[in-house]
Order: C-alpha cells, then structure tokens, then sequence
C-alpha cells in the first residue's frame, strides 16, 4: 500500500501504513473477545485503512456487488497520532463501529427498533452491550466517560425498564455460556486439595454448569468443574 496525499508527507505516509499490520491484529483481538460474547464473526471480516480527514471509521455490510469490510482512518486511528486521540477514544472507535456489525448480524429484540436510522434506537441497544460511546459523532474523551444506558435506550412510548432487563438478561445468558462450556475431558487428571489425585469419568453439561464425575482413590466424586476452574487444582499441564 503506497499512498499519496496532498496533506502528508511521503515519510508519515509511510510510517502510518507500517502500523496497519499493529493496527489489525489489535482490532481483530478485541473484536475475538466481544464475538465469544455475542457469538458473532466480526473478527472475520475485512479490515482496510485509509488517510480520511472528515471520517474517522465505518462499517460497510454486504450487498450485491459490494464487499462487506471495517475501514479506518489511519489518521486517527494510527499510534502516530497524526490527529491526537487517546487510547480509550480508539478503542471506542473501534467499538463504534463494532455496534453497527452488530446491527446487521444479530437479532435485535422488537422494543430496541422503536427509533429508525444508522444510530437508532437499535444500534443504542448494541452499544450498550459492548461499552461503547452512545454518541453519533466523535467526541474527544468520550471513551473515558461513563455512559448512561438506560436513558439512551429508554423508549418514551414504553416500559422504561425494559432495556436494563434485557441487558440483564443478556448477561445471565452470557455466563451461562461460559459457566457451561466444557473444559475437561475423560481421562483427564486433575488434584483436589483434600481428596488428592483423580480421574474425570464422565463430564455432564448442564444449564448454566458443567459437572465432572472424578474417580478418587477413596471413592466417586461428583464436583462443579466451575469450582475447580476458580481454584489452583486444575488438570496438570
């Protein structure tokens, strides 16, 4: 990628388009993280930079003839700070534009479509389950700030609580996910503080859990594999 521009000089040119592999390694990290939230596919889509002055980012869905891909602008962007952003502001950049792939590819419940538009009512809602900035335009130090969801996503024509319910719910689901993602496999070795060495027999995944059968040298035990997560007795490596 070579690029010129009336504006910047060759060499900064050149040493913001040395970041763009940086640059896209991070953005697909903390996209990996909020996919294995939402299970979503973001990380896998296309990402390009550009030199934009008026356009700091954007979320371009597929369409005939048209690739779906995230774009930045590498003046904002880069680490070269070619205009000054900090880096909680370019995280939410990212996550700005995180919230519009969201819109696209995840069910939106009925009570977030009530206010139509790119930064709608829906896209409020996909904010608010990432911790990105609520706000249609970029503000500096906006990614520090607090938000407040629940006036942004409230609806004046409906139930005012029923956005931080379905946040909660949300969340439940979330870490039943993970409460109930299997970590240990038969055969596997695992060591208890009081009970010593033993043997996984048989992995039952339940609801929002994951009980292990452990042969022990006294007898059968049946342990919450969340408990031995938490603790320093897991599986020897």
């Amino acid at each position: 990628m070579h690029t010129e521009h009336p504006l910047l000089s060759k060499e900064l040119i050149r040493q913001l388009e040395n970041e763009i592999p940086t640059l896209t390694l991070e953005i697909r990290a903390l996209y990996q993280k909020l996919d294995q939230k939402l299970n979503l596919k973001g990380a896998l889509v296309p990402i390009t930079f550009g030199f934009e002055t008026e356009t700091l980012g954007s979320y371009t869905p597929a369409g005939e003839g048209i690739e779906e891909q995230f774009h930045f602008s590498l003046l904002f962007a880069g680490y070269m700070d070619a205009v000054k952003i900090t880096r909680e502001d370019r995280t939410d950049l990212f996550l700005h534009e995180y919230a519009h792939y969201m819109q696209y590819n995840m069910e939106i419940p009925k009570e977030h479509t009530w206010k139509p538009g790119k930064h709608g009512s829906a896209w409020k809602y996909c904010c608010s389950l990432i911790g990105a900035a609520p706000s249609e335009y970029y503000r500096f130090n906006k990614g520090r700030e607090k938000h407040d969801y629940k006036k942004e996503l409230r609806n004046p024509w409906s139930d005012p609580n029923a956005a931080l319910r379905d946040i909660r719910r949300r969340e439940r689901e979330y870490q039943n996910s993970r409460n109930n993602t299997v970590r240990f496999s038969v055969g596997d070795v695992i060591t208890h503080p009081d009970f010593g060495e033993g043997t996984v027999t048989d992995v039952t995944r339940l609801e929002s859990s994951v009980r292990l059968t452990i042969q022990f040298a006294d007898r059968i035990r049946k342990i919450d594999q969340k408990w031995l997560l938490r603790s320093a007795y897991k599986k020897p490596q």
